[in-house]
């Protein structure tokens, strides 16, 4: 069974594009190396990330991205186990929320910030929305 973590957390300042891509590539290298796979979501200074692979190494990389001075109010959202690897194929993907219109069921999502509270009653759509870029970017 693969363990996935996804959380959130707000940039301490907003990000211009080029600085997301250089925070991508640095964790596309770093879950290369760790067998970590999963999706990074920004939205107007806040995140949402998957992490998917060994507990332990998920765990482990996660207390380090809390330590990340690039963001505070790291919050877990939700964890689980599944039987394969939402993002097989991907280190860390990515979608910048800002310049994605339409997203059909997930609009009000998309109108809002990525934080907790979009989530807080029920993390398991945190889940679905996170999960939904692994079909629709194939």
């Amino acid at each position: 069974m693969i363990f996935y973590l996804i959380y959130v957390s707000s940039s301490v300042e907003l990000m211009p594009e080029e600085d997301l891509l250089v925070l991508l590539r640095q964790a596309q290298a770093k879950n290369c190396d760790l067998d970590i796979s999963g999706m990074l979501l920004y939205k107007g200074g806040n995140f949402m990330q998957m992490l998917e692979g060994e507990e332990e190494t998920v765990r482990e990389l996660y207390a380090t991205i809390k330590q990340d001075e690039r963001h505070k109010d790291v919050l877990t959202v939700i964890t689980g186990r599944v039987k394969e690897r939402n993002f097989a194929g991907w280190s860390m993907g990515f979608k910048n929320m800002d310049k994605i219109a339409d997203l059909q069921n997930y609009e009000s999502y998309i109108k809002d910030n990525l934080t907790l509270y979009s989530f807080q009653d029920d993390a398991v759509h945190a889940y679905e929305f996170i999960t939904y870029f692994n079909e629709s970017n194939r």
